[in-house]
């Protein structure tokens, strides 16, 4: 490949197009196989002055694209030295986005005028891009670099959001693996809203080779395997059913980022849809538990002061009601654990005791 790693050179005739020597500056610019940095200071000012001239649909089309490839030769400049970090700075979410964008809206308008001049380059150019995204990404995650893998299937995401769900999941998966839960908490709650998750088909198909189950994005990539004789046992699964997992999964980042009711919210969703699941029922009964638990962290602090003050009846009393209004408190929490998981023997004792200390001794004796 002439340009940096993640652009195929796409050769583009635009004689007749916009102003013919301009446009034929960036041509020969953006084909070159070494770019100078006197090269990238002609460029962006070619750019310039040929934004102020356009005035055709065709024109402006042809030049936005090259406007949004004049990062991709700041990559190809370094050459051989580029590194994984200047990709990333390369490949930010508003480039991907907008790099994306006009390849759509230039194969659209051809598509329109019916003047076919990069269409085919251009689809082809799209798929190579995912691919070389999507390796690189996997070979950063392989490396265990899980934040930069993140970003960049995060990348592969914007740049086709309609057909690259996965690259979203994926994203997910390498946020939380990062440890980096700020990230996290975003690439989830991306995926909950996303298309992909509530819409979404997983086309499966099990490996001949590996006897592994595959994934593919699409029914027609999945029946091509299938018709060359690698795979076998195609079948259908909706990626909404991965739902309750995910909501789970966003409830412990939440609670990974001091986010407690947007955890308590997330595990109620997760358990709706999947009422029987005890992982989901533990998990948000585990959260009620330690809610409650907190509240009477000073508990023994508290007895030792009131054991203290025996012969001072109102300092006695301040601090014994002080102390039923701690357990006051924190009985909804012990009592909704219970409720979720009621053989769990800490939720059951200190359940138990509250009611004791509370003098609702029905209660208490209820709890075996």
């Amino acid at each position: 490949m002439k340009k940096l790693l993640l652009a195929t050179s796409i050769m583009l005739s635009v004689a007749s197009y916009a102003q013919k020597d301009e446009l034929k500056t960036l041509k020969k610019i953006y084909s070159k196989s070494n770019v100078s940095d006197k090269d990238l200071e002609t460029y962006k000012a070619t750019l310039a002055s040929l934004e102020n001239l356009a005035t055709e649909e065709g024109d402006k089309v042809y030049t936005k694209f090259y406007k949004n490839m004049y990062p991709t030769l700041v990559l190809a400049s370094k050459g051989t030295n580029a590194t994984l970090q200047d990709q990333m700075n390369v490949y930010q979410p508003d480039f991907i986005t907008n790099y994306g964008k006009t390849i759509d809206e230039t194969i659209e308008y051809e598509t329109k005028t019916g003047k076919k001049v990069y269409k085919d380059e251009l689809i082809q150019e799209k798929t190579d891009f995912k691919n070389q995204l999507n390796n690189i990404a996997s070979t950063a995650y392989g490396n265990n670099k899980f934040k930069e893998a993140a970003s960049l299937f995060y990348a592969k995401y914007l740049f086709d959001p309609k057909n690259e769900g996965q690259a979203l999941e994926n994203a997910s998966i390498a946020a939380v693996q990062s440890q980096d839960y700020k990230l996290a908490e975003k690439m989830y709650e991306e995926l909950k809203k996303s298309d992909y998750l509530n819409n979404a088909t997983k086309y499966l198909a099990v490996s001949k080779v590996s006897g592994e189950v595959d994934t593919y994005t699409s029914k027609a990539d999945r029946d091509r395997m299938v018709k060359i004789g690698s795979h076998e046992k195609p079948s259908e699964e909706k990626v909404s059913k991965q739902k309750p997992e995910i909501y789970k999964t966003l409830a412990l980042i939440y609670v990974q980022n001091g986010k407690l009711v947007e955890a308590k919210k997330a595990l109620a969703e997760a358990r709706e849809l999947s009422p029987n699941d005890e992982d989901i029922k533990k998990e948000e009964a585990r959260l009620y538990f330690n809610d409650a638990y907190e509240l009477l962290k000073d508990d023994q602090k508290l007895v030792d002061e009131i054991n203290a003050n025996l012969s001072n009846k109102a300092k006695y009393d301040e601090l014994m009601a002080k102390r039923k209004n701690n357990f006051s408190t924190a009985m909804p929490s012990f009592e909704k654990a219970y409720s979720l998981n009621p053989s769990d023997q800490n939720t059951k004792s200190l359940l138990k005791m509250t009611y004791e200390i509370l003098g609702m001794k029905e209660k208490a004796d209820s709890i075996k």
